[in-house]
């Protein structure tokens, strides 16, 4: 299978981090850079560096000029509905980064939209691609009901202190659709709600800054017989991971609900003790996993494999109305 031909549009950290591990993916090729013009200089220095052909400032030349099949779009939060609107309607593939839309009706509209033309809209969203998560999803059973879950994805944002001292950023501005709900906790529910399945009621505990951003918050998701607490934030440092039990043991996560770094099962103890089962360790670079999929999805077109994203993405969309009261 040929390497999936792509274009970027946005130079933010999470395309410079993709760009600085592209050597290690090669299902994927890159044949386009395009960004706002005064991010220019920066685009064609990664292009000179990584190896990428072209570089565009202006999105409809971009696509105009053509030469991929998809748009990996990896703006700021608030600008993703707009721009996978843009490419979707330019008749490419995209796969658009997390958190997906502003709302869960823009979720369904581009849904809709790509459907209407012809090709396919994925969610970069790392959790589900990974080894670790294969394993515990294979482990689930052998816990039995679960009975308790918690993830936990907190780290002090770069950004923080200049948004203490009255410098804006997008990270920390609510109309940006920044805060921990959107950039931490979203791992926290799609581990947990991959794993467990959409909630019967959710609410959303947050500390929240005098501009209304919530640095931190805690998401409680009722599964009738127990609640699953996801706690995420950008305004201080916690241990990572996740606990989900039931009475024949438990999964662990330690590390970022992003990456799920070490994962093991403890089946079959009583009062501590039980057999500890490790996953195996991720080999490659986390946004591998997921890029390597898309390529041979995209090329594949393979829609029941595109269902199945769609119907994640859409489940966690529809909490994150919930929990931000946009729903009901």
């Amino acid at each position: 299978m040929q390497p999936l031909k792509i274009a970027i549009l946005s130079t933010s950290r999470i395309v410079e981090e993709f760009l600085q591990h592209l050597a290690e993916m090669p299902e994927i090729s890159v044949q386009a850079l395009c960004c706002r013009p005064q991010s220019g200089a920066k685009a064609r220095a990664w292009a000179q560096r990584y190896g990428v052909p072209a570089v565009y400032t202006d999105e409809d030349a971009c696509y105009a000029a053509g030469g991929f099949d998809a748009v990996y779009i990896g703006t700021a939060n608030h600008l993703h509905y707009a721009a996978a609107k843009r490419a979707l309607q330019a008749g490419y593939s995209v796969i658009l980064e997390k958190p997906f839309t502003g709302t869960a009706a823009e979720a369904r509209e581009l849904f809709a939209l790509a459907d209407e033309k012809g090709v396919m809209l994925l969610e970069a969203i790392t959790v589900y691609y990974l080894p670790q998560y294969a394993f515990l999803q294979q482990e689930m059973a052998k816990i039995g009901p679960v009975r308790g879950a918690m993830a936990s994805f907190c780290a002090r944002s770069r950004r923080y202190d200049d948004f203490l001292n009255g410098i804006w950023n997008t990270t920390f501005d609510p109309a940006c659709q920044g805060g921990a709900l959107n950039d931490m906790n979203v791992y926290n529910l799609h581990l947990l709600c991959g794993l467990l399945g959409a909630p019967q009621n959710a609410e959303y505990r947050a500390s929240r800054a005098a501009n209304g951003i919530d640095t931190a918050g805690l998401a409680l998701l009722d599964y009738g017989e127990f609640t699953a607490a996801a706690l995420g934030a950008k305004d201080s440092e916690g241990v990572n991971g996740a606990v989900l039990q039931g009475p024949g043991g438990y999964l662990v996560v330690e590390g970022g609900t992003n990456a799920l770094p070490t994962v093991y099962s403890v089946l079959g103890g009583v009062r501590g003790g039980g057999a500890r089962t490790d996953a195996p360790q991720g080999a490659r670079f986390r946004m591998a996993y997921e890029f390597a999929e898309f390529a041979r999805i995209l090329q594949q077109r393979d829609k029941a494999a595109e269902a199945a994203a769609r119907a994640r993405t859409l489940a966690v969309m529809d909490l994150l109305d919930e929990l931000q009261g946009r729903k009901g």
